[in-house]
């Protein structure tokens, strides 16, 4: 693009960014596809829109509108300009709940619209896999509809208006009433009416899901409705900036009846048999996505509440009921299917085996090694009486190329998401890649179903429209883009195939060559893939980073910016790593530092994505390699030593404390160090914790009564880490307590050095693996067989995880000794309720847990623990991220960021009643809390100790 035309799109007052991090970054969706823009926009108002799409038009350059990118075929990128609609397009207005109707912006994402409508009583029907960051104009130019469209059908029945914006740059509001675009209508009308025919023969009744293309049959229907006709055009036909809604109420039963079968095709016949008892949704999951859960914290209860250890199977049915809920479920027990029957009525419960249906993409795509469950023939739908024969058909497609298959998806609709599994990295499976494609689309002609029933036609299914529409439907389909978009400028070459798009061009970069690390890998990733480059291309691309639940994306959640996604920094990286191959080093590029700068380490990614990609492991291997080519900055190699620097001001803390209150030094250490002065510093403690410790072990002599009349009597390490040795004596007295208290005989290591998470987090992994490699000989003795108690989680994780990264000998025999305080002591209470006794107390009791805590267990015994002191009330806030994460926050470029992070947090705090008592065990939490609030948080065990 020439300056000359960057300056009339900048003169439009919107703001468009033709920057080379912004354009690799919208480089791709979810898809396996990869076409690098012009440039990107972000309209706030329509107006904006306007200006920007008409600037396009004028200089002919191509727009593709897009609301979160996660097209699966895709349909979310191409060249020229792509307006991005889910950053600031995002409200609800105009409610009318006598009415039935909701106004949204095209960004709103389905999750952000049902939580509104649901205090109200209501939801919007069609309830995709993604809702946690589909966008409602996604949704309506994909025409989606989700599993529950045998009930609620496609988003196309709830569409009552539409505003869009042409390609001259008009703004028009269409609708079954509206008066706009009458001629445009007439003449789409006449052809509709001409082509009923073929029609007819193509397209003959049963289908539950959607045609691809535009609507001709659902206008023939509707001949004034030009909605219809907009629905599902992808983008190709105008920009969608906001819509009308039918909105539907919540309903009022709801149950689950889980079948289990012991094979795929079992599950497909009982699906036919299921379809008279009128269900809401059968979901079919298969043994390939089930396996994928096991080991996943975030899933386990899910598998417990299945049983899936106990009683494996290969296949099974979720069948969902509204309404007339108990005699649908006495008639679904009696017809005895598969192997077992499981009835759920209980939300919470329906919630967790949702949640693995939902998670279905990243999970099957979440497998080790070069070959993944491709998405490309996954979208095909057919009546849902036809899907044992259709699957068998499928089968015998995918048997001669020996490929493997997860079957999953809408059985009651007759559309199963079938992905083989192919390594597109290699020609062979190439190859194998196209015939498969090519073969199921004659197979889904012959049963007249859907080539693309929900997902789009996008570039993966372009190429097949002839087939699929024959030349006389897609004629009329040219004639159509014609009249509202005469200039071709709209997402041009998708459905209507110029001969640009085929389903085998514009491969991701990574497919067709294949990154070549500039560096040997530090780290292991042992925890799945072995491999930096296998844990980067877990990344799908599917935007579940984006979602707006608390944990994951921090960074993301504050800004709504796409770099600070874990997709975006995925997708930076392997950009940058790509860079080699013209003769530039990634490690320096400036769209590397952005990526990995704001990334916080929380660990979020790992557990939250089903597909677990580590980005704070990619980080750490990232900054590593750059430190080994250039040298440590001093401010890294500063932060790196915390445990030093505590233990110099532990020397003279009067004076190391007088001198951090002095303003010009902390100017200066602004100035050169980068360490923010709006910051509290951590001040040092008057006695140590280990003086301290050694002290009092001095002065009293352990009673022998006192650890023989517990049945829990036990000899134990406690870590005393950075923070409380230095810091925050208290804490460690507290445990102390707690711990004698328990009959417990209470040590620290001798001559331990920090975990060596500060030199982490910083990159400086060689110097966090010799402190690790000490502390692992310290603690690995010949038959010592003491738990290590850890009051920092983040010290925790680095024996329980991150050693094992650095590849340290014997971390495997220590981790498993290895416990988190509050873990330990509501063990010792499971297995000896009435050990302690503790004070009445009337308190509420809020707990923040540490991201690197929930990375390893699940933080709700954490209330559980709480409640075990009377009159105590406990609940873990659902927070992310407390944006401190070590020294991130205090720093001075991020230290903004970092109190962005924590609005969700301080808020939630903000709400709690008065005299509530706020729980964080991480140091950096609590430092966050106390600079941004009015509370004194305290660790868990200042907790207990207080209430024995």
């Amino acid at each position: 693009m020439t300056e000359s035309q960057q300056r009339k799109f900048r003169e439009t007052g919107c703001d468009v960014q033709f920057d080379d991090l912004t354009r690799q970054l919208y480089a791709t969706d979810a898809s396996i596809y990869q076409i690098q823009p012009t440039g990107v926009a972000f309209p706030r108002t329509s107006d904006k829109a306007t200006a920007v799409i008409r600037a396009a038009s004028e200089a002919n350059i191509p727009v593709t509108p897009r609301g979160a990118g996660t097209s699966l075929s895709g349909g979310a990128i191409g060249e020229g300009i792509i307006i991005d609609f889910s950053r600031h397009n995002r409200q609800i207005t105009n409610l009318d709940l006598d009415g039935r109707i909701v106004r949204v912006g095209a960004g709103v994402v389905l999750d952000q619209l049902n939580g509104f409508l649901r205090t109200h009583g209501f939801c919007f029907g069609p309830d995709v896999a993604t809702s946690s960051r589909a966008t409602l104009g996604g949704m309506i130019a994909n025409n989606s509809s989700g599993a529950r469209a045998p009930f609620y059908g496609t988003t196309a029945d709830h569409v009552v208006s539409l505003e869009i914006v042409l390609a001259d740059g008009r703004v028009e509001r269409i609708g079954p009433q509206s008066e706009r675009l009458r001629a445009e209508r007439d003449r789409i009308e006449k052809l509709v009416r001409g082509c009923a025919a073929e029609m007819a023969e193509r397209w003959p009744p049963g289908m539950v899901k959607r045609w691809p293309g535009y609507g001709l049959d659902r206008f023939s229907k509707a001949p004034g409705n030009l909605n219809e006709i907009l629905s599902g055009s992808e983008g190709t036909l105008a920009a969608i900036f906001s819509a009308d809604l039918k909105i539907s109420p919540l309903p009022r039963q709801k149950a689950l009846g889980l079948i289990f079968f012991a094979s795929v095709a079992e599950a497909m016949q009982a699906t036919v048999e299921l379809l008279p008892l009128r269900p809401a949704a059968i979901e079919h999951i298969d043994r390939p996505l089930l396996d994928q859960t096991r080991g996943q914290l975030q899933f386990q209860t899910a598998r417990d509440l299945m049983e899936l250890d106990a009683h494996p199977c290969q296949a099974i049915l979720i069948v969902e009921f509204y309404e007339d809920v108990p005699d649908r479920l006495v008639a679904l027990k009696s017809m005895a299917l598969g192997v077992r029957t499981k009835i759920l009525t209980d939300p919470v419960e329906m919630n967790l085996v949702w949640s693995v249906r939902k998670a279905a993409l990243s999970l099957v795509t979440g497998c080790i090694g070069p070959a993944k469950p491709v998405a490309f023939i996954e979208d095909a739908a057919v009546r849902p009486s036809q899907l044992p024969d259709y699957v068998a058909g499928l089968e015998s497609i995918l048997r001669p190329q020996e490929l493997n298959a997860s079957f999953y998806g809408h059985a009651a609709a007759g559309l199963l998401h079938v992905r083989p599994v192919l390594d597109l990295h290699s020609a062979a499976d190439l190859k194998k890649f196209r015939q498969v494609a090519d073969e199921t689309s004659a197979l889904v002609r012959q049963f007249k179903g859907s080539l693309s029933a929900e997902h789009g036609v996008g570039i993966a299914r372009t190429e097949y429209m002839r087939e699929q529409l024959g030349d006389e439907l897609l004629e009329i389909m040219r004639e159509i883009k014609r009249i509202f978009d005469p200039t071709n400028i709209f997402n041009p070459g998708k459905i209507l195939s110029d001969g640009r798009h085929r389903i085998d061009s514009h491969l991701r970069t990574n497919f067709e060559q294949p990154i070549q690390l500039p560096f040997s890998p530090r780290l292991a990733f042992a925890f799945k893939d072995r491999s930096f480059i296998g844990n980067l291309e877990q990344c799908n691309g599917c935007g579940g980073c984006r979602k707006e639940t608390p944990t994951m994306c921090p960074t993301f959640l504050a800004t709504g910016e796409e770099i600070m996604s874990t997709r975006g920094r995925a997708n930076i990286i392997r950009a940058a790593l790509e860079l080699k191959k013209n003769g530039e080093d990634g490690l320096r590029s400036e769209a590397l530092d952005a990526a990995l700068s704001n990334c916080l380490s929380c660990k979020g990614c790992t557990p939250e994505c089903p597909s677990n990609v580590n980005l704070a492991l990619l980080k750490a291997e990232l900054v590593y390699a750059r430190h080994r080519r250039y040298g440590i900055p001093i401010r890294e190699r500063i932060l790196s030593n915390i445990d030093l620097i505590g233990r110099l001001g532990c020397a003279m803390p009067s004076l190391a404390n007088a001198t951090l209150e002095l303003t010009w030094l902390r100017a200066m250490m602004e100035k050169t160090l980068g360490i923010s002065a709006r910051r509290s510093l951590p001040r040092y403690a008057l006695q140590r914790f280990d003086r301290w410790f050694e002290e009092d072990r001095k002065g009293s002599k352990p009673n022998p009564a006192a650890f023989h009349r517990n049945a829990l009597q036990k000899r134990v390490i406690l870590w005393d880490d950075t923070f409380v040795r230095y810091h925050e004596p208290h804490i460690g007295i507290a445990a102390v307590k707690v711990l004698e208290a328990f009959g417990c005989e209470v040590s620290l290591p001798v001559k331990r050095k920090c975990c060596g998470r500060p030199a982490f987090s910083q990159g400086n992994l060689d110097s966090a693996a010799t402190a690790g490699q000490h502390n692992i000989d310290l603690l690995n003795q010949p038959n010592d067989t003491r738990p290590i108690i850890f009051l920092e989680p983040s010290c925790f994780s680095m024996f329980a995880e991150d050693y094992r990264e650095l590849k340290i000998e014997g971390t495997e025999e220590v981790a498993s000794r290895c416990f988190l305080f509050e873990k330990f002591i509501d063990d010792l209470l499971i297995r000896e309720p009435a050990a302690l006794r503790f004070r009445d107390g009337r308190h509420q009791v809020a707990i923040h847990a540490h991201c690197h805590a929930k990375f390893l267990i699940n933080p709700a015994f954490m209330a559980r623990l709480v409640e075990r002191l009377p009159g105590r009330k406990a609940s873990v806030l659902d927070t992310g991220c407390c944006g401190m994460a070590g020294a991130f926050g205090a720093l001075r470029e991020k230290y903004d960021l970092s109190v962005k992070v924590a609005a969700d947090l301080i808020d939630k705090i903000e709400n709690q009643p008065p005299g509530t008592e706020v729980v964080a065990s991480g140091t950096s939490c609590r430092h966050q809390i106390a600079d941004l609030t009015t509370a004194r948080p305290k660790h868990m065990a200042e907790l207990l100790a207080e209430a024995i």
